[in-house]
């Protein structure tokens, strides 16, 4: 009787000791490095790293296509200011844009 005592009561510690281990490899960083280690993990780090660089990079392009834009509307601006101030010099009337130009007889 006493041996199935012992028997039980080492079962009973075992299963206690294996459900406190269980809770603490789940709860601490010994799980995460478990499961760094597998190569599911790993292939996705590589690819999340290869996205975000991917990502880095279209980020500079925008930012060096919104500088451009903006250079480009700088130069449009400035050769409409010249392009009126010849016309006006010329003794031409101002034509507004989406109007035809006065034809003169």
């Amino acid at each position: 009787m006493t041996a199935v005592l012992r028997y039980l009561f080492a079962v009973l510690v075992g299963v206690v000791l294996g459900a406190g281990a269980t809770i603490y490899v789940i709860q601490s960083d010994a799980g995460n490095l478990l499961v760094r280690r597998t190569d599911v993990v790993q292939d996705l780090q590589r690819r999340l790293a290869g996205v975000e660089e991917q990502r880095n990079s279209l980020n500079r392009q925008l930012e060096d296509v919104v500088s451009r834009s903006a250079r480009m509307e700088q130069a449009f601006d400035d050769l409409e200011k010249k392009f009126r101030g010849l016309t006006e010099e010329r003794g031409e009337p101002h034509v507004a844009p989406g109007q035809p130009p006065a034809q003169t007889p």
